[in-house]
């Protein structure tokens, strides 16, 4: 074995590489030097309790009667040897996940006087015997349990989830989730968060809804997380699916905030003063998922980002707004008024709205952002045709020299007018030197100007070599030798083609395979999905599932993979 292969700081850099656990176990047996930093790796990261429950003497796998399903429990209290193990396990993991649901029956199906595992850990011999060394917790509760009992079980059960939850939290900590019913916020002591973790950088609290809305949490719960969330002095990243005009002016004065993400209602009280002094003046990326653009468009007024470098508003389904093109371009005109760094801008706002569309939209909204040079990122997903022309087009990219993702595109609508061209596209990739991603409408039947299939722009010949996506979404297209050549030469390393139907599926499906790389086509879904800049990824994904983003995305891993 080479020397460099005995070096422990070498083994553990190279194993944090191998994601998969059985591999991770092979090599833990393979020799004594392997054994101490494939086995850490092994339990740095659990998402589930059961790797340690089966090496407890009470374990048993049990058939649940009334799902079917099969699930560890545990017949009896753990003994004096069981703590230990619990303790030499638990002590090397740095990441966890837990999941109360209905995959965890609130009772034994064996013995039905015999409470869960999670009411026997809740009671150790001391905390150090439970997860020591932890540094990300992330606690998740179903409803479920919350519908399943009632009375003193119900209290039994919740006090139980909570004294567990309590015993996890530690000075070590510096990512913490949760997401509990509401019932179970009563249980929680709130203000003694910030005193057991002072040191928590990554927060998300709250829980979504079947629709991906904040579940509502009663005033008084709101209100204990306004007042605890100014003492954790060291907070940078918050996702709260909360909201109340009190925890946004504590969230506001948060001085080490960077990242914030947020669920805005479509109904707040009245907007408050502004808290007096430098408000959010950290804050470098600000995600906002509401049901209200006029909401949020209050918000924004309200608040102060100076230091904004990337704004991404998701309003799937607007509720009480009476014109979404208006207030998107009061909007667009705020946002360009006061975020001077701003280098990512993405949009999505799907209205059902029929109502005939202002010429050249979304122009009165993008042309607020000419100035802004050194945007990086755009994106405009909404329930409207967009009607630009090629020269309305061209006019704008010019100014954004440092593009590397563009995405224009409407939502739902069937058969959209088509106004740009090849001579748009070409207008886009000669302005835009730096593009990678871009999802566009346009017309792909013919090759524009005199030159054929070798794509000119004001005299120069067009090669983007930076280009790896093209979303055309449904857009007309031909099987055309002159545009499959024209393509080639105008996007030579393209690697991928989304289409959205089938409409013109066969003559992009013909148009790739003449592609000098023959890039894959592929059915395209939403972008910010497949395609996330660096340095820009918002740490959670817009659907509403939390663990999706950068911070989280470890609770997703099956323990036995």
């Amino acid at each position: 074995m080479h020397h460099c292969l005995c070096v422990d700081e070498i083994l553990r850099e190279i194993f944090r590489c191998i994601e998969r656990r059985s591999t991770l176990c092979v090599l833990a047996r393979t020799c004594r030097t392997f054994y101490n930093p494939a086995t850490d790796q092994i339990w740095e990261t659990l998402t589930a309790m059961e790797p340690i429950l089966r090496h407890l003497s009470p374990a048993r796998l049990v058939k649940d009667p009334e799902s079917g399903s099969y699930y560890l429990a545990l017949l009896h209290p753990p003994s004096e040897d069981d703590w230990n193990t619990i303790r030499r396990l638990s002590s090397r993991v740095r990441k966890l996940h837990i999941l109360l649901g209905r995959r965890v029956p609130l009772r034994d199906a064996v013995n039905d006087a015999a409470p869960q595992w999670f009411h026997h850990l809740a009671s150790p011999p001391d905390s150090s015997f439970l997860f020591s060394n932890l540094r990300a917790l992330s606690f998740e509760v179903d409803s479920y349990i919350d519908r399943s009992s009632t009375g003193d079980a119900h209290a039994r059960i919740s006090q139980a989830v909570i004294r567990l939850f309590h015993l996890l939290l530690g000075p070590q900590l510096s990512a913490l989730r949760f997401e509990l019913p509401s019932s179970l916020y009563f249980h929680l002591d709130i203000p003694s968060i910030p005193v057991l973790c002072p040191n928590i950088r990554t927060l998300s609290f709250g829980k979504p809804d079947l629709y991906c809305n904040g579940a509502p949490v009663p005033d008084e719960i709101t209100y204990r997380f306004s007042r605890a969330v100014p003492q954790l002095r060291r907070l940078e990243t918050v996702r709260s699916y909360m909201t109340s005009w009190g925890l946004l002016s504590s969230l506001a004065e948060a001085k080490a905030l960077r990242k914030l993400w947020m669920f805005l209602p479509h109904k707040l009280s009245p907007v408050p003063r502004r808290p007096c002094g430098n408000i959010f003046p950290q804050l470098r990326t600000l995600d906002i998922s509401t049901r209200s653009l006029t909401l949020c468009l209050e918000f924004l007024r309200w608040a102060s980002f100076k230091e904004l470098t990337g704004i991404y508003i998701d309003c799937p389904l607007p509720t009480g707004d009476r014109d979404f093109l208006q207030i998107l371009v009061d909007m667009s005109s705020l946002i360009s008024s006061q975020y001077k760094n701003l280098e990512f801008l993405w949009i999505f706002i799907r209205p059902f709205d029929d109502r005939e569309i202002v010429t050249a939209w979304p122009r009165p909204m993008l042309e607020q952002y000419r100035a802004f040079h050194q945007l990086r990122v755009i994106a405009l997903q909404t329930g409207y045709s967009l009607t630009l022309a090629d020269n309305d087009f061209e006019d704008m990219v010019e100014a954004w020299p440092h593009l590397e993702m563009l995405h224009l595109f409407h939502d739902d609508i069937t058969s959209p007018p088509v106004h740009l061209t090849l001579r748009g596209v070409t207008a886009l990739l000669y302005h835009c030197p730096k593009l990678k991603h871009f999802t566009l409408m346009f017309d792909a039947t013919r090759v524009p100007g005199p030159e054929g299939f070798v794509p000119f722009f004001r005299g120069t010949l067009v090669q983007n070599t930076s280009v790896r996506y093209m979303g055309v979404y449904i857009s007309p297209a031909s099987e055309s030798v002159e545009v499959a050549t024209y393509l080639s030469i105008l996007m030579p390393y393209l690697m991928a083609v989304g289409v959205k139907s089938a409409a013109f599926w066969s003559e992009w499906s013909w148009i790739c395979t003449r592609h000098q790389r023959k890039p894959a086509i592929e059915y395209y879904v939403d972008a910010e999905r497949v395609y996330p800049v660096p340095g820009y990824e918002t740490e959670y994904d817009n659907d509403g599932h939390a663990g999706d983003g950068q911070d989280w995305s470890w609770t997703c891993y099956p323990w036995d993979r």
